[in-house]
């Protein structure tokens, strides 16, 4: 669990949920989700509506959406390097019973979408997916600190700007009426509940994978991702299997075109940080204008989403390249770690900078510089909501986390599982 912040707003914590990768039973996907306590400050936006109303206007360009770095919904406290967007749902097959939700999660360390229950319209009537025996399937996340996430997979329409996905299977976190989650899931852990706690009003899951779990949940019952209940008042779950086609599924192969990767596109920022931070998602690789990369290097991942980092004398096997992380992760001796406030942080005397090697496995390279700042001194420059410099220790030897301050300054692609780009099939990271 990380609960670095000592004042009454609390920053992030680390989490990660099991995933199934998809040629082997088990593997792990890490994914930083912050808990904030306190209120946030004057500036921070006004509270979600939970009205119905139709599609927004069409963006002026149809594959890009705005993102912005910012201190989080409002009366969340102070959430640091948190990627946000609007995303819309619908009920399938319909444009006028939808909904636009702010303060979104963009996530490329997860897969699918998402969003609390408190923050739905209370008549945005989406369909329950069936899980064995004809009862609701239930989908469970859970994560490091000891937070899960629980509830029943609906079906929408979701829009990312002018794409459509249609009839997308997602989570419904903490809906009331399956208020018992699964003791595996739970295990002893926080339930998300609110926006509060997750620090966002949902999650988008735009990663390297198509679905939360894969060909793992169509053949094992007790699989840690999908649950049914075992009679009608759902007093009591048992572990299912899920079809894909049931499954939590990131929205982007679904579109009609521009489907095969996400570009993530932000500006650089001072390494004293910055209140907040604007720049684009853009959706395909290859496939427009603004989606071409001119020059840089194609990182190909294993089939678990995996890259390899060095450092001399030291690597990391397990690395992944992760918007939904708000610092840099990873273990290193010679770094200083925070006492007291902040632990689980880094503090060193004065500013560290390295430089990394990244590796695919197709043998690909690329240097990759990067600076470590004492993590007090950080928060306290509040509000700054952006910090470039932020790390932290991981807890795992062999997983580095790179966390959203990688994606500042950088034009970074995500090519999704089995598609075909211009930079090759997905799996990769191109930067």
């Amino acid at each position: 669990m990380r609960r670095p912040w000592y004042r009454p707003m609390s920053i992030s914590k680390m989490c990660f949920s099991n995933i199934f990768n998809h040629t082997v039973v088990l593997a792990l996907a890490v994914s930083l989700v912050t808990a904030c306590g306190g209120g946030g400050g004057e500036s921070s936006p006004a509270p979600i509506l939970t009205e119905l109303n139709g599609l927004p206007s069409p963006p002026a360009v149809r594959n890009q959406i705005p993102v912005i770095v910012d201190a989080g919904p409002r009366d969340t406290g102070y959430n640091v390097n948190r990627l946000y967007a609007k995303v819309t749902v619908c009920e399938p097959g319909s444009t006028t019973r939808c909904q636009t939700i702010d303060h979104v999660l963009v996530d490329t360390g997860s897969t699918g979408l998402r969003l609390l229950s408190s923050v739905m319209a209370a008549d945005l009537n989406l369909s329950r997916v069936s899980g064995d025996g004809g009862r609701p399937l239930l989908n469970c996340a859970q994560f490091i600190d000891n937070t899960f996430a629980w509830g029943p997979v609906a079906t929408a329409d979701i829009w990312l700007g002018g794409m459509k996905a249609a009839s997308v299977p997602m989570q419904v976190i903490a809906d009331p009426s399956f208020s018992s989650p699964a003791s595996a899931c739970s295990v002893g852990g926080t339930a998300i509940t609110t926006a509060k706690i997750l620090g966002a009003n949902g999650i988008i899951g735009l990663g390297l994978f198509k679905e939360d779990c894969g060909v793992g949940c169509t053949t094992i019952t007790n699989n840690g991702f999908y649950y049914t209940c075992t009679d009608a008042s759902c007093s009591a779950t048992t572990g299912t299997k899920a079809s894909i086609a049931k499954q939590v599924k990131n929205p982007v192969p679904l579109f009609a075109s521009d489907n095969n990767g996400v570009l993530i596109d932000l500006p650089a920022v001072s390494l004293a940080g910055a209140p907040e931070l604007s720049g684009a998602l853009v959706f395909g690789i290859g496939t427009q204008a603004n989606n071409q990369m001119a020059s840089g290097a194609v990182l190909k991942t294993n089939s678990s989403g995996y890259i390899t980092t060095s450092l001399p004398g030291r690597s990391w096997s397990k690395s992944f390249i992760d918007t939904g992380s708000n610092g840099l992760y990873f273990d290193l001796d010679s770094i200083p770690v925070c006492v007291g406030a902040g632990a689980g942080f880094y503090c060193p005397a004065a500013r560290t900078t390295l430089t990394a090697e990244l590796v695919g496995t197709n043998v690909v390279s690329a240097p990759v510089s990067f600076s470590i700042d004492n993590a007090q001194t950080l928060f306290a420059s509040y509000p700054n909501a952006v910090l470039p410099t932020l790390g932290g220790t991981m807890g795992y030897a062999q997983v580095f986390d790179w966390g959203l301050p990688f994606f500042y300054g950088r034009r970074v692609f995500i090519g999704i599982e089995g598609e075909a780009s211009s930079l090759g099939t997905g799996p990769f990271y191109a930067f």
